[in-house]
This record gives structure tokens, C-alpha cells and sequence, in this order.
């Protein structure tokens, strides 16, 4: 019997980062202060984040995808409820910084769709989307969209945007 898949998640935050190739593997602002190899209450999520505060401040990547919704919520670069959407702001990003690769091949157009279509079949079942990329010079691009409320590899990681009360309602 094959269990049902897991629900979709509410959204996706979008989150870019561009800096120094040398900030970028500097790995001990990239990660919590505690190796995590499972799933902790949201309290505990939180506390962990607490007590690291280079890693909170840091605007550097993190180690593990789902690990940017620990970070704060001024970070994220936008939030869509439909993959569609979310995926057409990482093309759109990627497009942008593609001019300033530093490799031929990961400037090519063919190569570009792929990891498009890619990204699209990714945020349809409900994963993150991940893309990193040396830029000329000394330079290193991220372009991640990750998925929220839940993420499927940290189910229980808290969003980082405290929800809204529906306009119009009663609070």
C-alpha cells in the first residue's frame, strides 16, 4: 500500500543572494549552532536559530535549504502561493544574472530551459528550487525558493512570517 503524498505546502519564499566566492564557503555563518539530523518541535527550531545570532544575521545561503526559514523574515526577496508564480521569479532571477556567469556552459540558453523545466516539475509536487552559480570574477549568485508551511524536508521548521488575519474579517 502506497502512502498518500505529502500536501503541498501554503507558499514558497524566494530568497538571492550575491557576494564573495570566499563569504559563500566561509561555512560557520551558513549553519545553526546545532547538526540537526531530525525533526524538533517548531519551539525548538526557534531556540536553535536563537542562539546563533551570526547565523541569524547572516544573508549568506545556509547549509540546508529549508534551514533560510529560521532566518529572519526581512530576508526574504517575495512569497508566492502558486508554483507557477514562484517559478517564473527564479527564472526571472536567473535570467537576470545569467549575462555575469562565469562558464559558457551554464550561460547557455538549452542548458537554461532545462533547469527551468526542472524547476517548474519541482515546485509542482510541492519541493524547493536551489541554483548556484561561480560569476566572473570572484563572484558566486544563489537563487533559492523554498517551500513553507510545510517544507517537506523540515516539516517543522516555523514560517517566518507570522500569518495575517483575513481583510475584512473579524479579528
Amino acid at each position: 500500500m502506497t502512502a498518500p503524498p505529502p500536501p503541498m505546502p501554503d507558499h514558497w519564499h524566494c530568497y538571492r543572494w550575491t557576494g564573495e566566492r570566499r563569504t559563500y564557503d566561509d561555512e560557520s555563518v551558513r549553519r545553526p549552532p546545532h547538526l540537526v539530523a531530525w525533526d524538533i518541535s517548531a519551539r525548538e527550531w526557534k531556540q536553535i536559530a536563537a542562539a546563533s545570532p551570526a547565523f541569524m544575521a547572516s544573508e549568506v545561503p545556509p547549509l540546508e535549504v529549508p534551514h533560510w526559514l529560521l532566518r529572519p523574515a526581512r530576508m526574504i526577496k517575495a512569497t508566492f502561493e502558486e508554483p507557477e508564480k514562484a517559478s517564473a521569479w527564479y527564472r526571472d532571477q536567473v535570467t537576470d544574472l545569467a549575462p555575469s556567469f562565469m562558464t559558457d556552459h551554464d550561460k547557455d540558453p538549452a542548458r537554461r530551459t532545462e533547469r527551468f523545466a526542472a524547476a517548474d516539475d519541482r515546485l509542482g509536487w510541492g519541493g524547493d528550487v536551489v541554483g548556484g552559480w561561480y560569476l566572473r570574477g570572484t563572484g558566486f549568485a544563489s537563487v533559492q525558493v523554498v517551500a513553507c508551511s510545510a517544507n517537506r524536508i523540515r516539516p517543522t521548521i516555523p514560517c517566518p512570517v507570522i500569518p495575517q488575519p483575513p481583510r475584512g474579517g473579524t479579528p
